[in-house]
């Protein structure tokens, strides 16, 4: 899938040393929303390389699917959008964007792309997505794409905090190539 912006790629093993990059250069940016990494390990090539494997056996099983976000060239990833959890055509969603593009409607743009995949190639049509909810930038994006919130979740470790998170849930219908909140 492609925009005029930046690739958009189902990850393959070829991502890895891309992944490597896109991980360490964003580390502070990422690291407030996501689990403690380990900086030994998941900021390795081998770690990614692991780590990209056992993804794909769960894209084979239909368990999720994982995309990443290229710039146009193709030599730096810019983002990811990841659905986990695929079963009776619901799924978990997940994203993340490179510090210095951010803010520029790429992630909304992708979620978009990525969201229509889902239900084009999966049957995928109830997406959730989990949010702390002072992560003010990312449930503008949610509301933007027809997310509705529905309630705050169970904890989730976060950078080696229990943090407790908002559940928005969007229910797609297919009405031509347009997406319309249930």
């Amino acid at each position: 899938m492609q925009s005029k912006n930046f690739e958009l790629e189902i990850l393959n093993l070829n991502h890895a040393s891309l992944q490597v990059a896109y991980y360490s250069t964003n580390k502070e940016h990422l690291e407030v929303w996501e689990p403690e990494r380990s900086p030994n390990k998941f900021y390795t090539l081998k770690f990614q390389q692991n780590e990209i494997k056992g993804l794909l056996d769960f894209i084979k099983e239909g368990k999720s699917m994982h995309f990443i976000m290229l710039n146009k060239s193709k030599s730096q990833m810019i983002g990811a959008c990841n659905y986990t959890k695929i079963k009776d055509n619901k799924c978990w969603l997940g994203y993340s964007i490179s510090k210095k593009i951010e803010g520029k409607n790429l992630m909304y743009e992708a979620l978009l792309l990525t969201n229509s995949y889902m239900d084009t190639n999966l049957g995928v049509k109830e997406i959730r997505a989990g949010i702390l909810p002072e992560n003010d930038r990312s449930i503008r994006l949610i509301k933007r794409l027809k997310f509705e919130y529905i309630s705050e979740k169970d904890e989730l470790e976060i950078n080696d905090e229990m943090r407790t998170y908002s559940i928005y849930i969007q229910k797609l219908i297919r009405k031509s190539d347009i997406f319309i909140k249930k």
